[in-house]
């Protein structure tokens, strides 16, 4: 196994591990999400997140011989993936402290876009690449988001209550 991928594969867990302790700071009210030194912190923390993983997958030690057909369908997911989650900040216009409930949109349908999107990339980018080792590390990633979303669902659901419940009978994720 070469060190570059050791290394992008420890930069993508840690990072995965820093997003959900900031989200558990959140969570108790340990953390001001007004601030913007924890918001640029998280926000780096992602960027080198998602740089990893994108950088990690093609080196991967393990890959394994997949058809052509699949590995561009999975390069579409990535890129559908990558369209949801920009999609999602252009339609909040931020990442933090939204403070109204979205319906609409990317969200007349996912109650998630970004994390949507970002499963999507996951699963799409390390199929892509054939990558073994990095697909089961993407597992952990997912379980993260899978995480991150049901601390923002209890979230919606104590800030919103019933309204909230009926927005999400109508959607996905």
């Amino acid at each position: 196994m070469n060190i570059d991928y050791l290394v992008f594969l420890s930069l993508f867990l840690v990072c995965l591990i820093i997003r959900t302790g900031y989200e558990l700071l959140k969570k108790s009210g340990k953390v001001n999400t007004g601030s913007m030194i924890f918001f640029a912190i998280i926000f780096v923390v992602m960027f080198i997140l998602w740089m990893s993983w994108f950088n990690m997958c093609p080196q991967d030690p393990i890959q394994i011989i997949l058809p052509d057909v699949l590995r561009w369908i999975s390069f579409s997911l990535t890129m559908i993936g990558f369209g949801l989650a920009l999609g999602t900040v252009y339609q909040l216009r931020g990442l933090e402290n939204i403070n109204h409930l979205v319906t609409t949109g990317l969200f007349l349908k996912f109650r998630h876009p970004m994390y949507t999107g970002f499963i999507l990339w996951i699963i799409g980018w390390a199929v892509y690449h054939s990558a073994i080792i990095s697909l089961v590390a993407g597992l952990f990633g997912i379980g993260n988001i899978l995480y991150w979303r049901q601390l923002e669902e209890d979230e919606l659901e104590s800030r919103y209550g019933e309204v909230y419940r009926e927005y999400r009978k109508g959607t996905w994720f």
